[in-house]
């Protein structure tokens, strides 16, 4: 995939000469520059937004802290958060860092079950936690006074300035979804042309070329949960070789 060089207006401008409206240009660069406030800057934001939605790790991966304090904390992720690493949710315990393991949310709903006591949750150290949306949801009450958190999680993509080159590995896709996003709105195009090219011409190819290999471990490790104390040995699976005395 080769690597984008045009900034925010390089971008624009190309896909205004391509349309060649001049409603759409006195609108957006009535002397010959993007003005603030141009409709076709916000065509250009909704197919970045698309792609890392669709794409999260080829966006920027970042952290937000913050403390955990009840059962299903609501609003817990950023805005600006697509999707969470893999494991990604820290909790300081005690001056130490511990790892929660991500899981579905049925299992989250289990294993409260599983930790009620007396028909409350019980309270302690979590293990286990999932996302809904933005919405988080622990295994276990966090114990009075909770604990801070370290959450690595996939960006949505920053607004880009005028002279910003957009956090995306191709120029082609954002000049033509732009352009053909002026076609329809001059009504020289049907609605929805644009975005039909983004999800079944380009969203494919992009898949093809790699962009949705996510940069996270290709193993898949024994769910810790399920075989707790699991003997690594690579001659496990024949069982006791001790003779029966």
């Amino acid at each position: 995939m080769p690597q984008n060089r045009l900034t925010r207006d390089n971008i624009l401008i190309q896909a205004l000469d391509m349309a060649d409206l001049p409603e759409l240009d006195q609108n957006d660069r009535p002397a010959g520059t993007i003005v603030a406030g141009a409709i076709s800057a916000n065509w250009l934001q909704r197919a970045l937004d698309e792609m890392h939605q669709e794409f999260p790790w080829a966006g920027t991966v970042t952290s937000a802290t913050g403390s955990v304090t009840t059962l299903n904390p609501t609003l817990f992720a950023p805005a600006d958060f697509i999707l969470d690493v893999r494991n990604g949710l820290w909790l300081d315990v005690g001056g130490a860092t511990k790892a929660l393991i991500r899981r579905n949310f049925q299992d989250i709903l289990n294993y409260q079950v599983v930790n009620d006591q007396g028909g409350t949750p019980a309270t302690g150290e979590p293990s286990l936690y999932a996302f809904r949306n933005r919405t988080l949801s622990l295994d276990i009450t966090p114990q009075a006074g909770g604990y801070t958190y370290t959450l690595w999680y996939y960006q949505l993509p920053a607004v880009p300035t005028a002279a910003v080159i957009p956090n995306f590995p191709s120029d082609h896709v954002l000049v033509d979804f732009t352009y053909l996003r002026a076609l329809e709105w001059a009504r020289k195009m049907p609605p929805g042309a644009a975005m039909k090219y983004l999800r079944e011409v380009e969203i494919p190819a992009l898949r093809a070329s790699g962009l949705n290999q996510e940069p996270e471990s290709d193993l898949i490790p024994l769910d810790p949960l399920r075989f707790k104390g699991a003997s690594r040995s690579r001659n496990a699976w024949m069982g006791s070789t001790r003779p029966n005395l």
